[in-house]
């Protein structure tokens, strides 16, 4: 018994040394394990502390699925009559407004509403041609018809045709008479009908402002009733379907202060079968009037209709009084201007037109309606005594850096910052992918923009141009995209834009 007593000692002795070792491996284990743990706790801890620091860091987002209106385009006003002065000099401008600034839409406005001097016939629903023909054939047309035609060469039909001032004297002048409604609007469509089956060769262009700034004291327009001018608006619209014209639709009420107008147009079947567009104007720094229009538009039984400012600018002081503003710089009118646009198309706006291309001559803002410069011009028209030179003026560098990406058919995406003093665009083109990112640094001081591009194409690289009282249109070294975030210093008191493409 004794041998086998100290046969199980020495058994339990192993056995217990073999559990112990068993036991410290099991603890050891166990160690590792909780210091591995321990380990990628604190990865995890610092990569989630690094993720939320990107995410802190990031001021801008750019969201590509929350899409907005279609642009239908961007361009400048322009008065047709310049042509007369020296048609080779406007074509020259033209071709920098189209080619070099990047414009692709033509609002075309002339004085006065009163080429029909005398009734035509006593029908106000049948053209007397041999009257209409002698008048659209005469200089005062033919140059209209000849910078339409140029336009075309240049692959430009976003043109809208826009008489503004008086009509004739037994129309009413600055005041259009009761009973007249017809007859304006039979003047209105005979130029239509000329233009577009009369004309050798026809010309194109897409829309009819009739009316402008009916609401301005007579100035723009004669005085009338919102009633007139819906009467207007729907004997038009019958003469352009009786007429079989299809490519021309109609645009108002392109006014700046009566927003019962828009409601007037909007009461009328008639009238809105061939309108598509609302018009509107504002200057300075307010976007009241595109918001009135496009709240009218979204309440009514037409949502699908869009809003065009077919004025825009920032307010340049005496420039309809034949005078030059003090200040034509980027700080006090070009870098305003692109603010105030940007804000138009942030609130919905499909298109702007901005007021005007060139300085020319019109009669309606002067007090006995004789001819008077307007300097608003993205061109100017250094000496007037010599109105065939023309120079570039910083709008046409500021605007570039946005006329010159965004075309026909880009989305308007979602942006967002949180830098102040900057105001900000985003825009998409669903057909190649082309993202652009533009905006205005008010502050004075460089701002930097830490983006991130959300539900966008992958971007490797952004190209920035840059634009301010310095420099034109300039460009800067690419900015490298990784992982979909960008970072840009942007300098004081400028106008940039990013574009992938």
């Amino acid at each position: 018994m004794k041998r086998y007593r100290g046969f199980y000692k020495k058994q339990n002795k192993a056995d217990s040394n073999r559990c112990g070792k068993k036991l410290k491996e099991i603890q050891n284990s166990i160690f590792r394990h909780a210091l591995l743990m321990k380990r990628m706790a604190i990865s995890i801890y610092i990569l989630l502390f690094v993720c939320a620091d990107e995410t802190f860091s990031q001021n801008t987002i750019i969201d590509g699925n929350k899409r907005y209106q279609t642009i239908r385009g961007l361009g400048v006003n322009i008065n047709p009559q310049s042509w007369r002065d020296d048609s080779e000099s406007v074509k020259k401008v033209l071709d920098s407004l189209i080619a070099g600034m990047g414009c692709t839409s033509f609002r075309l406005m002339f004085d006065d509403s009163d080429w029909e001097g005398v009734n035509d016939n006593n029908d106000p629903n049948l053209y007397d041609w041999t009257y209409y023909d002698s008048v659209y054939s005469a200089p005062r047309f033919t140059c209209i018809w000849n910078t339409i035609q140029y336009l075309n060469s240049k692959g430009i039909t976003d043109i809208t045709l826009s008489p503004v001032g008086a009509t004739a004297a037994w129309m009413g002048g600055t005041k259009l008479n009761p009973g007249v409604e017809h007859e304006y609007a039979e003047m209105m469509a005979s130029m239509v009908y000329y233009g577009q089956k009369r004309r050798n060769p026809a010309i194109r262009f897409s829309m009819l402002s009739p009316i402008n700034e009916t609401g301005c004291f007579g100035i723009e327009a004669p005085i009338m009733t919102t009633h007139q001018l819906g009467t207007i608006f729907s004997s038009i619209a019958t003469h352009l379907i009786n007429d079989d014209i299809t490519d021309v639709g109609l645009i108002g009420p392109d006014d700046c202060y009566n927003s019962f107008n828009a409601h007037a147009l909007i009461a009328s079947p008639v009238a809105m079968s061939k309108l598509k567009y609302f018009g509107g104007h504002q200057y300075g720094n307010s976007t009241s009037r595109s918001e009135e229009l496009l709240y009218a538009v979204k309440n009514s039984a037409y949502p699908d209709r869009e809003v065009i400012m077919t004025e825009a600018n920032a307010v340049c002081n005496g420039c309809d009084d034949g005078a030059y503003n003090s200040n034509y710089g980027f700080n006090d009118y070009a870098g305003p201007a692109y603010k105030y646009v940007l804000q138009h198309l942030n609130v919905g706006v499909s298109g702007v037109q901005l007021w005007e291309g060139y300085d020319s001559r019109w009669r309606h803002h002067h007090p006995n309606r004789d001819l008077a410069w307007s300097m608003w011009g993205i061109f100017a028209v250094k000496d007037t005594a010599h109105p065939h030179v023309y120079t570039k003026r910083p709008h046409y560098y500021v605007f570039k850096q946005l006329f010159n990406f965004v075309k026909p058919g880009f989305k308007r995406i979602d942006i967002s910052t949180t830098i102040p003093g900057m105001t900000v665009s985003a825009f998409y083109d669903p057909a190649n992918g082309s993202i652009v990112i533009t905006g205005k640094n008010d502050s004075g001081s460089a701002q930097t923009i830490e983006g991130i591009l959300e539900n966008c194409p992958i971007v490797h690289f952004l190209k920035y141009y840059y634009t301010d009282s310095s420099n034109n249109f300039s460009q800067g070294s690419n900015i490298t995209v990784t992982n979909q975030t960008f970072s840009k210093l942007v300098p004081a008191s400028s106008v940039f834009t990013l574009v992938n493409k």
